[in-house]
């Protein structure tokens, strides 16, 4: 009975060193896998600039004569995240979707949420664009003088280049229907 015992506790010690082997294995993978994301989110080809005058008229030069869709967004608004969500499902099904990206935050701290948030949703490789601070009135009043900060904001601009605005959540069946009638 004593071979038992000594058996049994041998194998209970070894149960629990195992256990605590698969555990400290499994904290090691997961901290590899977030030292990996960090270091990738590093090393993405963010193409963020200041919003300016100049930039936005660049903009709107570079896509002359298109269609083409700019969103306005916050890190701290939920309906935005739902529309960065789906501008990333769409931009699998639609490689030409053309959307710019503005971010209008300006406070300390908001670049590495910005970046984050836009390596989340796979917006790395699209232009992007942030308010600067002290200039968030004049850039808003140079994208749309009867806008007033509501978000999330967007902009259907068509190919004779009139901006049709809405504030609030973009649906994916207006977005699908606009790049429809886009890509004819």
């Amino acid at each position: 009975m004593a071979a038992i015992s000594k058996r049994a506790l041998d194998e209970s010690i070894m149960s629990r060193a195992l256990n605590k082997y698969v555990f400290v294995y499994v904290l090691l993978v997961i901290a590899q896998l977030s030292i990996t994301q960090v270091v990738k989110a590093q090393q993405l080809p963010l193409q963020t600039q200041p919003f300016t005058q100049s930039s936005f008229e660049a903009i709107k030069e570079q896509f002359k004569g298109e269609k083409w869709l700019t969103m306005l967004w916050s890190v701290d608004c939920p309906p935005c995240m739902k529309e960065l969500a789906l501008i990333q499902t769409l931009q699998l099904q639609q490689k030409e979707l053309t959307v710019v990206i503005i971010n209008v935050d300006t406070y300390e701290g908001s670049e590495q949420q910005r970046d984050e948030i836009l390596a989340h949703f796979d917006l790395t490789q699209r232009k992007h664009f942030y308010f600067i601070e002290g200039l968030e009135d004049q850039s808003r009043y140079h994208i749309d003088p009867q806008w007033f900060g509501e978000l999330p904001r967007s902009y259907f601009i068509d190919e004779a280049g009139t901006f049709h605005g809405k504030s609030g959540l973009v649906s994916k069946v207006l977005l699908e229907k606009w790049l429809l009638t886009a890509s004819r």
